[in-house]
């Protein structure tokens, strides 16, 4: 079964196609593109808009295959950028529509964290974090089990103090953090203390060098959803983006836009 994938929920867009057989995902071919933050025009030339489908044809011609091949959909639902998401779920929607195919979604934390386990182990919290602006990151809290990752937390939009804050009392519980990801990165300092420093004593956590949800992660967490499934437009039009928090209208305006809405 070829798997199209894809996540969008950060500047960074990662596009696979993937083979997928009895559960196994193969990895056929990849394409990773980081969009200019706002450096340029981010409507059709400039943002993941400009890029999609194309490189998804881009793709399916470097492994000599066709788009009426593809027989699957995975796509990133986030947390991440609110236009990055619905670009990347709106296009997918629409190839999935068009060709009568199967479509299912999952976490980008979840994918971050799938694509780090190899890398810890089995029982290691990994947290994956990602740039959320406004002064916060996107947390995730997963642990490895074997070839999945269960979460033991839900994802949240946290400021960087409070996920410290949170991130020590695990560790004075004797969980064994593991951080990572863009938002480890625009934060570091202020999570340094809670996340990357080992306690006397303790070994140093693993190097993890993914940074953003890879697209092969989300057609592995997509697989059992999408092998052997039949065209459901119901799933189809119920899939949304999983944003975590409210977007900027919805506080300004939680009644809506209307001419009875008003401000808080």
């Amino acid at each position: 079964m070829l798997i199209a994938a894809l996540d969008t929920s950060t500047l960074t867009l990662s596009c696979a196609l993937c083979e997928l057989e009895r559960g196994e995902v193969r990895l056929l071919g990849e394409r990773t593109e980081r969009a200019p933050a706002r450096s340029g025009p981010q409507g059709p030339t400039g943002g993941h808009g400009g890029r999609l489908p194309g490189a998804l044809s881009d793709l399916l011609v470097a492994v000599e295959r066709k788009l009426a091949d593809v027989e699957g959909y995975a796509v990133g639902l986030g947390p991440g950028s609110f236009t990055g998401l619905r670009i990347g779920l709106a296009t997918w929607k629409g190839l999935a529509y068009a060709n009568q195919r199967p479509i299912a979604g999952a976490s980008g934390l979840a994918a971050m964290a799938l694509a780090a386990a190899p890398a810890v182990g089995e029982g290691v919290l990994l947290i994956p974090l990602l740039d959320a602006k406004k002064a916060e990151v996107y947390a995730g809290f997963y642990r490895a089990r074997g070839s999945r990752v269960e979460a033991v937390a839900p994802e949240a939009a946290l400021a960087p103090a409070a996920l410290a804050d949170r991130a020590a009392a695990l560790r004075a519980e004797g969980e064994r953090l593991v951080a990572f990801g863009e938002g480890l990165t625009a934060y570091r300092e202020a999570l340094v203390g809670g996340l990357e420093l080992a306690s006397a004593g303790e070994r140093p956590p693993p190097l993890v060098e993914v940074a953003t949800p890879p697209a092969l992660a989300v057609a592995r967490l997509c697989a059992s959803a999408l092998e052997g499934a039949p065209y459901d437009s119901a799933k189809l039009f119920a899939l949304e983006p999983h944003y975590v928090r409210a977007s900027e209208a919805e506080l300004k305006f939680p009644r809506g836009m209307g001419t009875r809405a008003t401000k808080p």
